[in-house]
Order: structure tokens, then sequence, then C-alpha cells
């Protein structure tokens, strides 16, 4: 496949790709079988099936290797229907970033700066004014409580926390117990709320 081919695909996983298929495409490239995917989207088997047939048919794609190829090598550059790629590192030194998929009206980059501390994410509140988290959004994504969660460097890779939010916070589909750490690694799927803030945390 050239170049151009190469930029195409790129252009349509975002475009042609609902949120569903998006997440399904992370799972099965980290490896999940249909069967688990079901467990963790609440969804059965047959259904996870006809998304990825789905998948295959829009992105012209043959098999889930070709897939979790693609989606490994794409995902960094979601885009909506109208916006150019986004870049897969900020400008700045950083840890980590979270990359976003497939939403709107939200910031495409995080970088994350830990300063050997836990990273915070919330969301502005004008009572109390900005910086009362490490990364706010804004005002109106109100599925994001004002202190949302935790990430923090773990022994192998790293770990969030959700900080008691009111819309909890999902790793890879699944709703993860607040106050309770949670292992993640470069690659995994982070959704902050019901808000459409999906995020692949990926190493700088």
């Amino acid at each position: 496949m050239d170049g151009q081919e190469k930029g195409q695909v790129k252009l349509r996983l975002a475009q042609v790709l609902t949120k569903r298929e998006l997440e399904i495409c992370g799972m099965v490239a980290k490896g999940l079988s249909n069967e688990n995917i079901a467990k963790l989207l609440f969804l059965s088997a047959g259904t996870v099936k006809n998304h990825i047939t789905s998948i295959y048919k829009k992105a012209g794609l043959r098999n889930r290797a070709q897939l979790a190829a693609y989606y490994t090598m794409e995902y960094a550059y979601a885009m909506t229907d109208n916006d150019p790629p986004a870049k897969p590192t900020p400008a700045i030194q950083a840890d980590a970033v979270l990359t976003l998929i497939g939403a709107r009206n939200l910031p495409d980059i995080i970088p994350i700066i830990f300063n050997n501390q836990p990273f915070i994410i919330g969301r502005f509140d004008v009572s109390l004014g900005r910086k009362q988290c490490d990364f706010e959004f804004d005002k109106a994504t109100k599925a994001v409580s004002r202190r949302h969660a935790a990430l923090a460097r773990a022994s192998r890779g790293y770990e969030v926390v959700d900080l008691g939010s009111s819309a909890g916070t999902f790793v890879n589909g699944q709703k993860i117990t607040p106050g309770e750490p949670y292992p993640l690694i470069s690659g995994d799927l982070i959704s902050f709320g019901g808000a459409g803030a999906d995020y692949v945390l990926r190493d700088v």
C-alpha cells in the first residue's frame, strides 16, 4: 500500500466508523475476542460480530489482523467529519498523552505531566475558578465532574482512579470502581463520563 492509500485509510477510519465501532476497533487491536468485547460492552457476541463485519465493509478491511494493524497505526489521527487530523504528540514535553477518539468540540490532545504526583482531570467550574485540576474540560462538558479522575505512574505502566465522579470513568468500555486504582498501559481507551470524552493513552 502506498502513502496515498494510507492517507485515505487515516481519513476513512474516523469519518465512517461510529463511536461504538471505534471502541470495538480498539479492543480488537488489544487482542480481545468477540466474547470478551461483548462482556465489556454489555452486548451479545452476535452484535459484536455484526459491528466488526460493518467495520470491515466501511473501512475496506478483510480480517482482524488488518483491522488491528490499521487501527493501531491510525487512531492517533482520529477526526471528526470537518476537522484536520490531530497530531499524535503535543508540542510540549510530556510523560504521556491522551489522544481524542471520534468526538467533537473537545481537546485533541491532553498532555500528561506527572511531576512525581497524580495528574488530576476535571471540569472548569466558574464558582471555583481555573486550575483546580491539572487539566480542565470546558464548563459545558457536563458529564465530566469538577474533579473526575486521577492518572499516575505505576510499577508497570500507569493507573487511573475515579474520584467519585457522577458519570463514571471507563477503561476499554468497562466502568471502574470509584476510589480504586485501575492499571493502564499505552493503547488503553479511557472515557470520562458520558460526554464522548474518549481518549487513548499513549507513551511519549
